[in-house]
């Protein structure tokens, strides 16, 4: 029997590496002859670029560059050279992510995405001519503006002076001077990864849905949308193109705003291209079983998550699906449509420090207990 294990991670505990391993251990319990084929998984956001730098033997870089807040952070990128051409992988969440910064510090009115920028000017440097960027877990709630900032642009005033940082900022901006633009954005190819597919503004836009998370109170988010919005008018006037309700640039604070300006961007679902580049439908080929996974799987779980896109891969060729969750929230309902069961791995109510020290365990034992399910079901049913 051919099973393939496709998780995402759990967060703050499991990577999605370990995540496989747990789940593959717990099944060789009562499966000892099976074959297992892992394969780490990731949406686009947190763990994107361990998952493909680890999977296809790229190489890991660092660079010091600007917070998401003040101070600067030591950022972790990754660059793919197959000879013919040089990808960088890069994560919007290493320079400019909510995990940066403590949750006292959350303020999307000054936090900025420039930092990402100057990782995309490194590689853009190591001569990377086709760029993957992964939006999930940002901090800024600036349209991209500190991206754009970091390349080059210049975003200005009614008094012609560059605007400061920050979501907030776009609300006093007059024109966008792009003549100083890093020429090299011309030539790449950009890739933009998200698993949402919010427009930017609105009531379903990038302030109202996910600014509250970043600490915008409710002012906040009003003044976040309507400087958003005012970004993309003055935007449209080098594009032509009004932004305000396109799917995707709500992701990661409207961050494709500012990156479209800079380059020709695509935005493709993250897990898609994930799937895509790791060849998974090859995988596929073959299989008995699928299990896959997240830290929490719920209604947003439909949103282009790991789980959902995976499962749908192996239900279009006819594989059951089983997903392990460390824990099940609200509305799972609708997975059911692609996913045969769902498990949770927390055993009772517990302390959040507790269930995350335990998650390695918790997680073998369930898969263990799947697998000896599974195998009593084939026993009856021989019967």
């Amino acid at each position: 029997m051919k099973i393939v294990i496709a998780p995402d991670s759990f967060k703050e505990s499991l990577s999605a590496m370990a995540v496989a391993t747990c789940i593959e251990n717990g099944f060789s319990q009562i499966f000892p002859d099976c074959e297992f084929i892992k394969i780490p998984l990731a949406d686009g956001g947190e763990g994107t670029v361990d998952v493909l730098v680890d999977m296809l033997k790229g190489k890991k870089q660092y660079k010091e560059v600007k917070g998401p807040i003040s101070g600067n952070v030591n950022a972790v990128w990754a660059l793919l050279n197959d000879g013919q051409s040089k990808t960088a992988l890069i994560e919007i969440a290493a320079a400019s992510g909510l995990d940066l910064i403590t949750p006292e510090q959350r303020n999307p009115l000054i936090s900025t995405s420039f930092g990402t920028g100057q990782i995309i000017l490194q590689a853009l440097d190591s001569g990377a001519n086709k760029i993957i960027i992964g939006l999930g877990g940002s901090a800024s709630n600036d349209g991209g503006a500190g991206i754009l900032q970091a390349l080059g642009g210049q975003l200005l005033n009614a008094q012609g002076n560059q605007l400061t940082i920050g979501g907030a900022a776009l609300e006093g901006l007059a024109a966008i001077d792009l003549s100083k633009l890093d020429k090299r954005c011309a030539d790449v190819e950009f890739i933009v990864a998200c698993d949402v597919s919010n427009p930017l503004t609105g009531d379903n836009g990038a302030s109202r849905v996910f600014g509250p998370q970043k600490g915008a109170t409710p002012e906040m988010v009003e003044l976040l949308d309507s400087a958003l919005s005012h970004f993309a008018d003055i935007a449209a006037q080098s594009t032509h193109i009004k932004q305000q309700k396109s799917a995707g640039f709500g992701a990661a604070g409207g961050a494709p705003l500012g990156l479209s300006l800079a380059f020709n961007i695509k935005i493709q679902a993250g897990i898609d291209m994930v799937l895509d580049i790791l060849q998974v439908d090859d995988v596929l080929q073959g299989a008995d079983l699928v299990i896959t996974g997240e830290g929490q799987m719920d209604n947003q779980t439909l949103n282009g998550k790991t789980p959902y896109g995976i499962a749908k891969r192996a239900q279009a060729r006819g594989i059951p699906v089983i997903a392990i969750a460390g824990s099940l929230g609200t509305e799972v309902e609708g997975l059911y449509e692609n996913i045969g069961s769902i498990f949770g791995t927390v055993r009772s109510a517990q302390p959040l420090a507790q269930v995350l020290s335990e998650a390695e365990g918790n997680l073998t034992r369930t898969a263990r207990n799947i697998a000896a399910t599974l195998l009593i079901g084939n026993e009856i049913y021989l019967k």
